[in-house]
């Protein structure tokens, strides 16, 4: 009887681990979901394999043995830092995994928890989106060769294709989607956008479409706790807003400071912090700029409780402010005017009403600061000589109104 029982017991662990499915988790795999959206695959419950997948992002990875966080573990304290392409994982802690981008295979054993990462092969025609202002051309993702997707791109305005590595395949048409036209470029105007290519089929031919990001915040307030995400607004999807927000601590929580984060399209993998430093709760500060999610996100915004808020993130900048809601202060499209625009040497900046300009930061498209200046007139001219020729964002501030406007410069 208890030989029998043995083996019932036996026959039902092994039984329980055949059913448990391996998966990778992480914004290197797409997002931090459960189960991963890796999944991998085993003869014998004990060896699983993945071959010829994509890491992505920011290339931060888990294994995930049960599709929980309780089952999910990265590389041990023994394996050497990054924890690629080998090392040991330890369940339910471990570090992050940071992979290198481009095609994988991998072997994970759920008994030794070795895991080993080896060059794959890109199994699928390479699709990039060119121009729109883009530093560089962005390789699409794409799990079967077919549907292809680049979320949270941000242009900077102007004629964009998709076209086919290898090939002289180019695809175009009219903003924001549709069947392509071979050989054309779509006007894409200034803005964060997702964007997605589905290839030519025997059935049809090619189609795209530009969908608007949504950018959130989410952290320690009710309503959000750090699981739901309080969408802001957008008519120009560059200034992201909320008007007179006046949040309270979550449920039961003891938190003596508000914290969050803004975030694209409801996921971490594209997610805005404060930079390194700056900002914490010890050094409360209601504007900043973030430090971009695929560099890791950087820590937590934290802000005072008990204030009714005027919420504003600038997408082509990363900054943030937090203004009193109860003020006139309000985010104005037509507020200045800019000339000459395009310029070779210097932009004029005028307020429409004459009021007085207080200040005016300017950036390239990457974010980086290029020129500052506060001032207290209704005309300021800045020099912009030295500046690389593209496209640039002023942000102009009066006591009334902040407004972004795009500049290029010859």
């Amino acid at each position: 009887m208890k030989t029998k029982l043995h083996f019932l017991i036996i026959a039902l662990i092994f039984g329980f681990f055949a059913k448990a499915q391996v998966s990778i988790t992480g914004t290197g795999t797409g997002g931090w979901n459960q189960p991963g959206n890796l999944p991998l695959t085993s003869t014998d419950g004990v060896n699983w394999t993945a071959s010829n997948f994509e890491i992505v992002g920011d290339a931060n990875m888990k294994f995930s043995e049960a599709g929980t966080w309780e089952t999910t573990g990265g590389y041990s304290s023994g394996t050497t830092a990054p924890g690629f392409p080998s090392g040991t994982v330890t369940i339910n802690g471990g570090s992050n995994i940071v992979g290198t981008l481009g095609f994988w295979n991998v072997t994970y054993n759920t008994v030794t928890k070795d895991y080993l990462f080896t060059p794959g092969i890109n199994p699928n025609p390479v699709i990039k989106i060119n121009g729109g202002g883009l530093a560089a051309p962005v390789q699409m993702n794409t799990s079967n060769g077919i549907a292809y997707a680049k979320k949270s791109l941000f242009f900077a305005g102007g004629d964009v294709s998709f076209n086919q590595e290898g090939t002289a395949n180019q695809w175009g048409g009219a903003f924001p989607d549709g069947p392509v036209v071979n050989g054309g470029t779509i006007p894409v105007p200034v803005g964060a956008f997702n964007t997605y290519f589905v290839m030519p089929t025997l059935v049809g031919p090619a189609e795209y479409v530009f969908e608007p990001v949504v950018v959130s915040m989410i952290g320690n307030f009710s309503g959000s706790g750090w699981g739901t995400d309080l969408d802001l607004e957008t008519v120009d999807n560059v200034h992201y807003t909320l008007s007179n927000w006046t949040p309270v601590i979550n449920g039961d929580w003891t938190d003596t400071e508000m914290h969050l984060k803004f975030r694209d399209n409801h996921d971490w993998s594209t997610q805005y912090g404060c930079n390194a430093g700056g900002n914490g709760s010890n050094n409360l500060a209601l504007t900043g700029i973030s430090q971009n999610g695929v560099a890791g996100g950087g820590g937590d915004i934290f802000i005072p409780w008990g204030t009714t808020y005027n919420v504003d993130f600038n997408r082509a900048t990363g900054e943030w402010t937090f203004s009193d809601g109860l003020s006139a202060a309000t985010y104005t499209n037509n507020k200045f005017s800019v000339f000459p625009n395009p310029t070779n040497d210097s932009w004029t900046f005028s307020s429409k009403d004459n009021s007085q300009i207080t200040s005016i930061q300017i950036v390239d498209v990457l974010g980086k600061v290029v020129s500052t200046r506060g001032t207290a007139s209704n005309q300021i001219n800045i020099d912009a000589s030295n500046l690389n020729s593209g496209v640039y964002f002023a942000t102009v501030n009066s006591a009334n109104a902040t407004q972004t406007i795009k500049l290029v410069k010859n």
